[in-house]
């Protein structure tokens, strides 16, 4: 009898979470400026929506964030597109919402626009690849905006160089990208192999060593285990360049 009971409750919970957040929504939608695509971009950084909503903003912007992910899920990409970016404009510090507004424009909606002309069949090879480089600069663009107010960059430009890299087929972009945020305060342990990895596949071999050793000396070498497995990385690289063993980094004692 308890677990009918408790399965009861649950099932009420969820229900009324549901009404709820649509009550919600209902309630703060007149909050909310209508604002398309074109009036949005100069919007964002004046502060125009914050002085409108005051206070209210992270709360609007979290129900118009649950909102645009309805229409993601419909694949509605002008509404989601306008409700995503509102949300950032919002919320302007959020990581989140610039981070998952980058990805679904730059990954998401190209293929949205091709179901939409009719389908890979029909769409031809071409007209794809513009679309997924338009996509993916539009994307870019909106990760750029959120770098410069996200107070963990990271992630965003971790985004920007998977874009300029599959989608763009632009490796130097990519670098600059991965470059930046292995730079940057919130860094991954991953992005300065991945960008050593990239310039040394796209011919820059010298220049790739040069600048991992660097940051392997500086940023990895002091830590507590040296990083081996980028030691074992740059290993490689001195080898593929035949340095002279005094060219090569001394020999840490841990290195087997």
């Amino acid at each position: 009898m308890r677990r009918y009971y408790a399965s009861g409750l649950a099932l009420l919970l969820v229900v009324g979470a549901g009404a709820f957040s649509e009550i919600s929504w209902r309630s703060v939608r007149p909050s909310i400026p209508e604002i398309g695509r074109k009036e949005l971009e100069p919007t964002l950084g004046q502060g125009v929506l914050l002085g409108i909503l005051g206070g209210l903003r992270t709360v609007v912007a979290d129900l118009t964030w649950i909102r645009s992910y309805v229409l993601w899920e419909r694949k509605d990409r002008p509404g989601c597109e306008a409700l995503m970016r509102t949300a950032c404009a919002l919320d302007p510090h959020s990581r989140y919402f610039w981070e998952n507004t980058g990805y679904a424009i730059g990954f998401d909606m190209a293929h949205w626009e091709i179901r939409r002309r009719g389908g890979y069949a029909k769409v031809p090879a071409e007209t794809q690849q513009r679309l997924f480089q338009q996509y993916a600069r539009r994307g870019i663009d909106v990760l750029d905006e959120g770098i410069g107010r996200s107070k963990a960059p990271a992630p965003l430009l971790l985004c920007a160089a998977q874009l300029a890299e599959t989608k763009l087929k632009d490796h130097a972009l990519s670098v600059r990208y991965y470059q930046q945020a292995a730079e940057s305060h919130d860094a991954p342990w991953f992005a300065a192999r991945i960008c050593a990895v990239i310039m040394w596949e796209d011919g820059r071999k010298a220049e790739a060593y040069r600048w991992f050793r660097k940051y392997w000396t500086e940023r990895m070498l002091p830590k507590d285990d040296g990083y081996p497995d980028d030691l074992r990385q740059l290993r490689g690289m001195e080898t593929g360049l035949r340095l002279k063993p005094e060219e090569r980094i001394p020999r840490p004692s841990w290195e087997r």
